[in-house]
């Protein structure tokens, strides 16, 4: 996922496309202003980062 200041880079009408493009659907997207469209985008990127599993380090004898 690109990063915020990526994002707020981005016409609204590029970001849109990311979002669709991306996989992810906002109800009522053609409505929704660029900083909500930033700020879910972010809350999806912190889930996903809570969700995988911390990398184990390997202890050497």
């Amino acid at each position: 996922m690109k990063t915020r200041s990526e994002l707020e880079a981005m016409t609204v009408k590029k970001l849109r496309r990311y979002v669709i493009d991306s996989g992810n659907s906002f109800p009522h997207l053609g409505e929704t202003k660029k900083a909500d469209i930033i700020e879910r985008l972010m809350k999806i990127r912190a889930a996903q980062e809570d969700a995988k599993p911390a990398p184990t380090t390997k202890e050497a004898p």
